[in-house]
């Protein structure tokens, strides 16, 4: 088997296992979910925090207290963002997998996957514990995947330009 034949078999099994992985953090029920988010904000403040205690730009770490509240607040936000990551990288995939096996319209028919995934991907969730379908999380969703799309495109303009 030659060389693009592998990349493009390698470049839609990471299609694949990408959309599994968005279909699993969908499938967690809304506490867990909720939970595994405030969980990984409070690690992140912990080490941060001791970091700035330990080059002197503060005095003392936060109370468990104050982390929560901190996970609290930041909680919604990292979520949303999370939505807007995932298919922009989902977008890069598919946009990755289009280009080596040379498609046509790959951009359309990038976006036209990304937004039916994020719609069929907020549906399910109306089917976990906890969760709803939400259009806003499909709009940011789709968001994420125009933003990789144009960044794609620019990337993909300036390789050709600069020749690499």
């Amino acid at each position: 088997m030659d060389k693009l034949k592998v990349k493009i078999i390698i470049s839609y099994l990471l299609v694949i296992i990408w959309m599994i992985v968005i279909f699993l953090f969908s499938s967690a029920n809304g506490n867990e979910s909720g939970n595994d988010s405030k969980g990984i904000i409070k690690g992140t403040i912990t080490i941060a925090d001791k970091i700035v205690v330990n080059i002197g730009l503060k005095d003392e770490l936060y109370t468990d207290m104050e982390k929560d509240v901190i996970a609290e607040n930041l909680n919604y936000p990292l979520r949303k963002v999370m939505h807007f990551s995932e298919y922009l990288i989902l977008a890069l995939l598919w946009l990755n997998a289009l280009s080596l096996s040379k498609v046509k319209h790959k951009y359309l028919i990038t976006l036209l996957i990304c937004v039916i995934y994020a719609m069929s991907d907020e549906y399910h969730q109306t089917f976990i514990n906890g969760r709803s379908g939400q259009l806003l999380d499909v709009l940011i969703d789709s968001t994420g995947s125009f933003i990789g799309t144009g960044c794609y495109v620019l990337l993909t303009k300036i390789k050709k330009r600069f020749n690499f």
